[in-house]
């Protein structure tokens, strides 16, 4: 059985303490941005900020901290401003060259 995955980019927020309880192993993910299995990350030249979904802080996050992980995105989801449709991933290439 061959199923679409989808995939996001994402980092960990490092608001350890207050996430613990949720997920001791892994930290809690902040998605990023829609991406697929093949696509490379965003140039990023330096550090940005994010604000996490759940504890409301604001961190800095270096590139090298931008992972990608498989899940599905709530419909609500707003990309990072780094990571939205703007960007140009080879999905949206393709859907571009679609609807010319």
């Amino acid at each position: 059985m061959w199923e679409d995955s989808h995939y996001c980019w994402m980092v960990i927020c490092k608001n350890r303490w207050y996430h613990i309880r949720q997920n001791i192993f892994y930290g809690h993910k902040i998605p990023l941005g829609e991406t697929d299995v093949y696509a490379s990350p965003p140039p990023l030249k330096s550090s940005f900020s994010v604000r996490c979904d759940d504890c409301r802080k604001e961190y800095l996050y270096k590139p090298s901290e931008v992972l990608r992980h498989e899940q599905e995105l709530r419909k609500s989801f707003t990309p990072h401003p780094l990571f939205g449709p703007n960007v140009g991933t080879p999905a949206d290439e393709n859907a571009a060259g679609a609807r010319q």
